[in-house]
């Protein structure tokens, strides 16, 4: 798509939305961005100009963020809107989403942001613009739904398209030239004959109901207006009363599924809830839905029975079945019969199917044993049952990103105050100590009161090394790679003990996880197995019993049950020399990859930390 995308930035700091403006429209040259120091001066833009997205500020004069939001809301209901704000906190962004914004956005340093900001813009617009496209389809198909044909004056027909043909269950080419007496038995035919046509003739115009036979001979409702043309020709629409009537019912079932949907808590509660309603509601034969992870659509839902369970189990993306297609193309695709198509679905006895995207999410797909088993009005319920299903599965996406945010916002709130404490406690200790000893080197020119604040600096160095690393480590794990625990483990037990000491593989293994990170935890762990059981301490480690993580244990002295919390403790230490973060920085770690940490007595009486939660890819070899 090379169509502008214009992007209106609503900040009370001009020099910041401008400056904004041009990174945008740097990160990709269809962005054009219009600034307003308001929320008024937004509204005059909207109201004049055509605008694809919003970016707003939150703390502004007049109206604030959400407030504006909501006076866009009213006007703007589908235009994208991001709340990009520096004032962050939960309470805001709850209320940004209850409000309808479409995502919100903390202000950071650096540039990185923007990019991130221009990535969400152009995702958000695109899916609106699609979203209205689709909308245009829908309100142009709603137009056509009618059967409309045209009959001139000795009642054979002259055109009739194809809602028309397909009521009656003919060709459109085949009711050509036919006449009209071919579409309805024999009673009716004499009610329109001696009713209805010579009420046309005298006033130009019928509707009422009459009973339609198709091809089949299969007789039906039908709603039903003439209207007479200058040349005698007749204008005839009908309408399946049948299926209008089984229509509203499903679309009142629909609308107690969408309830029950956007009250769904899980991804799995709304996959059961779509393929119950396909089931029940749309009485769908055999459905499935399928997930977009990675480079595959991986099953997450079906209704099939044990002897074909597994037809849809994992489907790579380059691979061409309906699924796929209907995915990387976005659009419904119906498939009247399929043994005319090169796709050779998983049962043959298979004759028709119909696969509707579900956004990016994944894909529903329902298949029947029946050719052209799926009509219009399948099809678009089935648009519209999937559509509940990705409002809600966004709705839980957005929800799970708000409670990382704000876990995250949490977590690092955590870490200042914790640093905070450092700075104004355990640094402030030692930097007195080197005031004090360098006033007095000034004074008697004393050797050992430089040796004191050489001292004093030096651990200050090391409190600030530990403190940077504690901040560091204390970041989400996003990046994992294979690990292998026994090459990592030695390379850290040479680096840190001496010849005297021995490390024990119990079991070689691989995890998942960020290598450097993992490298400090078991450089911290053999400093610390060193600090409380001497040189000659013997480390093991291996995998848990129950294969959900590993341990590393010592055959030291141990850790008191009392005291096995508190060891984890910013700033606990028993040595004189000791910062205390070792094993905080041991904990932060395990809890940027999600893991659990804690610590028991090893099979020799020393310390034994076990690691749970962990992704283990592969035991190399038994336990030793």
């Amino acid at each position: 798509m090379t169509e502008t995308i214009r992007v209106l930035h609503v900040d009370d700091e001009p020099g910041f939305a401008e400056m904004a403006g041009e990174f945008l429209e740097r990160e990709d040259d269809r962005i054009e961005v219009v600034t307003a120091a308001d929320a008024s001066d937004g509204c005059g833009i909207l109201a004049e100009d055509d605008v694809d997205c919003v970016v707003s500020d939150f703390d502004m004069p007049g109206k604030n963020g959400i407030e504006f939001l909501e006076a866009v809301r009213d006007d703007y209901p589908d235009l994208p809107f991001i709340l990009f704000t520096g004032k962050g906190s939960e309470e805001v962004a709850s209320d940004a989403i209850s409000a309808g914004a479409t995502d919100y956005l903390q202000k950071e340093a650096g540039t990185d942001q923007y990019t991130i900001l221009a990535n969400r813009v152009l995702n958000y617009v695109d899916t609106a613009r699609a979203n209205a496209h689709r909308q245009r389809q829908l309100d142009a198909i709603e137009a056509a739904e009618e059967g409309i044909s045209i009959l001139d004056a000795d009642g054979e027909f002259m055109y009739v398209n194809e809602a028309y043909a397909d009521l009656y269950g003919y060709e459109a080419d085949d009711l050509v030239g036919e006449h009209w007496r071919i579409l309805y038995p024999d009673g009716a035919v004499s009610r329109v004959e001696n009713e209805i046509l010579p009420h046309v003739r005298d006033t130009g115009v019928w509707s009422g109901q009459t009973t339609g036979l198709r091809a089949d001979g299969e007789t039906f409702v039908e709603d039903h207006t003439l209207a007479q043309t200058e040349n005698d020709e007749l204008v005839c629409t009908v309408r399946d009363v049948t299926e209008d009537r089984e229509r509203g019912q499903a679309l009142a079932a629909l609308h107690d599924a969408a309830t029950d949907l956007e009250a769904a808590d899980t991804n799995g509660e709304v996959y059961e809830i779509l393929v119950d309603a396909a089931e029940h509601i749309l009485d769908f034969d055999l459905v499935a839905v399928d997930i977009h992870e990675g480079d595959a659509l991986v099953q997450a839902a079906w209704s099939l029975d044990a002897d074909t369970e597994g037809y849809w189990e994992v489907t790579p993306l380059d691979e061409d079945t309906f699924a796929t297609r209907a995915y990387r193309r976005q659009e419904t695709i119906v498939a009247d019969d399929l043994r005319e198509y090169e796709i050779t679905p998983a049962d043959p006895d298979y004759r028709s199917a119909l696969t509707t995207p579900i956004a990016d999410i994944g894909t529903f797909q329902a298949v029947s044993r029946e050719p052209e088993a799926f009509g219009a009005t399948d099809r678009e319920l089935a648009e519209l049952l999937a559509g509940h299903a990705r409002e809600a599965l966004t709705r839980l996406e957005s929800e799970r990103r708000l409670r990382e945010r704000t876990a995250e916002l949490e977590r690092q709130n955590q870490r200042l105050e914790e640093f905070a404490t450092i700075v104004s406690h355990d640094l402030r200790a030692p930097l007195n100590v080197a005031s004090g000893r360098l006033e007095l080197a000034r004074e008697d020119g004393d050797s050992q009161n430089l040796a004191a604040v050489a001292e004093a600096l030096d651990r200050m160095e090391t409190l600030i090394e530990d403190t940077l690393t504690l901040a560091r480590e204390g970041q989400a794990v996003t990046d994992r790679e294979r690990v292998d625990v026994a090459a990592v483990a030695e390379q850290c037990w040479e680096r840190v003990v001496d010849e005297s000491g021995s490390l024990a593989v119990v079991d070689e293994f691989a995890i998942r996880g960020d290598r450097d990170r993992l490298q400090q935890v078991f450089e911290n762990l053999a400093r610390n197995a060193v600090e409380h059981a001497g040189d000659d301490v013997t480390v093991r480690v291996g995998v848990l019993d129950d294969a959900s993580g590993f341990y590393v244990a010592d055959d030291g002295r141990g850790i008191p049950a009392e005291e096995r919390e508190a060891v984890f403790g910013h700033g606990y230490t028993t040595s004189d020399d000791g910062t205390g973060f070792g094993l905080a920085i041991v904990e932060e770690i395990a809890d940027a990859h999600g893991w659990e940490v804690e610590v028991t007595d090893s099979a020799e009486g020393g310390a034994r930390f076990e690691f749970t939660g962990v992704e283990l890819v592969e035991e190399i070899a038994d336990a030793q």
